[in-house]
């Protein structure tokens, strides 16, 4: 049994050192959005879900403990391509967790960051995944844990749905590498523009422009009929970073406004690896392939 007369803890005094440790985070902390992994079809052997989803991003204020920069071994080549490894700890305080995110109880694991859910940082446009969360340091303040430190590291994309509304982090979603929905590829360029109907009225060639929260630089020149009507419409610079799904939009005074639809270059034609793509494989198979129904397991004359 500890002494009753010095070995307690009293919860002004723990309310004092929650007020200190809060006011020394505010003073140095800097902006994140704390984003929720949902999970829908977990893999309990591997521990991994690859259907997750990110639909909400909470700001929050905490403290970067990295104020030279961050830690990990940065740019480095591995056996399947290039990749940034940075890593950095973040401090948090458990009231102000518990304000801006613990209560709408989004978190996998109840009242405290959860391993696995990402974490934004606006000041360098990084997307962070939470690796590990230390909720013990520092240890028993008067018989009490005030903060949650989180290390985390730079997010590696692996196919999950990312709609959190804020387009900063959504637009992780469309940087990926690896899809077979190529249409939502990076390298989406405005190849040409299809008119369906050249409309009609136009007193001066209108201005044509790509509505995206991604895309950016496509250029073109508008040629108009005797009519007013869009007859040519060359582009001039591709641009990038287009989707299929985005909206064009056209300016310009007419009688009738014309119908057009941009042809969104994907990364396998911007490429152009024809060792990408599975339908090469199989017409290289089918032309190089003789089959004689006598001999089907014999050779040609060619010795094939």
């Amino acid at each position: 049994m500890g002494n009753p007369y010095i070995n307690t803890h009293e919860e002004n005094e723990q309310y004092l050192i929650q007020e200190l440790v809060d006011e020394a985070i505010e003073i140095h902390s800097e902006r994140f959005y704390y984003v929720p992994r949902k999970l829908f079809s977990p893999d309990e052997i591997f521990g991994e879900d690859r259907l997750s989803k990110f639909e909400n991003a909470y700001p929050f204020d905490g403290y970067l403990e990295n104020q030279s920069g961050f830690e990990g071994q940065g740019f480095l080549i591995q056996k399947f391509g290039a990749m940034l490894d940075y890593t950095a700890n973040i401090t948090i305080s458990k009231r102000h967790w518990e304000k801006m995110i613990g209560r709408f109880g989004e978190t996998l694991i109840p009242n405290r960051p959860c391993e696995g859910d990402l974490i934004y940082y606006p000041a360098t446009d990084g997307l962070f995944e939470i690796k590990f969360v230390d909720d013990k340091n520092p240890f028993m303040a008067l018989g009490r844990f005030y903060t949650f430190k989180m290390t985390v590291e730079l997010f590696q994309y692996n196919s999950e749905s990312i709609n959190t509304e804020n387009p900063d982090i959504d637009i992780f979603e469309s940087l990926r590498t690896l899809n077979r929905d190529a249409d939502k590829s990076v390298w989406g360029g405005v190849e040409r523009i299809i008119i369906e109907d050249g409309g009609f009225g136009y007193a001066e060639p209108p201005i044509i422009a790509l509505n995206s929260l991604t895309g950016s630089d496509a250029e073109f020149f508008v040629q108009l009929d005797d009519n007013g009507s869009i007859e040519v419409i060359e582009v001039l610079c591709e641009g990038q970073c287009y989707h299929s799904t985005d909206e064009l939009v056209i300016y310009g005074d007419c009688e009738r406004e014309a119908v057009l639809h941009p042809v969104i270059r994907t990364i396998t034609e911007n490429t152009g690896d024809n060792w990408g793509s599975n339908k090469v494989f199989v017409q290289n198979a089918f032309e190089n392939t003789v089959f004689d129904p006598e001999n089907p397991f014999g050779e040609d004359a060619d010795g094939r």
